[in-house]
């Protein structure tokens, strides 16, 4: 192959690579980025720079079909602008929710405030009082507890969790590996008074308070059967959301990353077989 089709060929996979990259974040990036009430601070950074990428694929494609030099340095110039933004987004997402999710699989457990102790985001839930404000205003908008199910009380844990199904009580007796429901951190922690505060269950989002229950948890004298309240004002309710938005990212960040890597390479290639140095 002549050098001149081999680098014509190269620049062209970059081209392809660039889209591919913002097909990616337009796609699954933006489906797994944290978007429970977080006010697009994830999902809005994401759709910019997938639509910057689309805009500069077509120009590199213009570039290449007329062979024009200026219009494909533009796209170079274009491609290391947007790693420049997913290199800023990718360290954001980490320093906003303070790190990667360490992992709780499917395990029922109780929010506690006082665990989450890094990041932004944690910042703004407990030093802003108008940014909970509006969070959990977006989250009793959301209905996000519509989806409470009967709870019971874990013999093991003494926390409540999901009431069984039939065919989860059906597993368990015959040795079958079931996945049980859990709550969602959002859920556990907003929807419900903590197990501590020995409320007794009623049904749904229903709680009877129980004066002989001695505790110092703060969040038992915040919760309220009031559809608009419950626990939404309470320290459980902003570590759920902390712990819900970690974990979102978590499973989020890889396609950033990966897109940064494509960018990266798709830069390179040009840089090395056209552009100003290969007019």
């Amino acid at each position: 192959m002549a050098p001149e089709d081999r680098a014509w060929l190269i620049k062209g996979k970059s081209v392809v690579l660039t889209c591919l990259a913002s097909v990616l974040l337009l796609s699954v990036s933006s489906i797994k980025a944290p978007k429970t009430c977080t006010g697009g601070m994830f999902l809005g950074p994401i759709i910019a720079i997938g639509l910057f990428l689309i805009v500069m694929f077509v120009v590199g494609s213009c570039g290449l079909k007329k062979n024009d030099g200026d219009l494909y340095d533009c796209y170079l110039l274009g491609v290391f602008l947007a790693i420049l933004l997913l290199l800023a987004f990718i360290i954001f997402g980490y320093v906003a929710v303070g790190g990667i999710d360490a992992g709780h699989a499917a395990n029922a457990r109780e929010y506690n405030l006082s665990e989450c102790k890094r990041g932004w985001l944690r910042g703004r839930v407990t030093h802003s009082s108008h940014f909970w404000a509006s969070t959990s205003a977006c989250l009793r908008r959301s209905h996000v507890c519509n989806g409470m199910t009967n709870l019971v009380r874990n013999p093991d844990t003494g926390i409540f969790v999901p009431r069984p199904s039939s065919f989860e009580r059906w597993a368990k007796r015959h040795g079958v590996d079931a996945d049980p429901r859990v709550m969602s951190p959002i859920e556990s922690g907003c929807c419900k008074p903590p197990s501590s505060c020995g409320f007794t269950y009623v049904n749904g989002t229903t709680w009877t308070p129980t004066p002989a229950a001695a505790t110092n948890n703060v969040d038992c004298s915040r919760w309220s059967n009031d559809q608009q309240k419950l626990c939404f004002q309470c320290d459980s309710c902003k570590a759920g959301f902390l712990d819900h938005t970690r974990k979102a990212w978590s499973s989020a960040a890889f396609f950033p990353i990966f897109c940064l890597i494509a960018a990266i390479l798709s830069c390179c290639s040009g840089l090395k077989y056209g552009g100003v140095l290969h007019e």
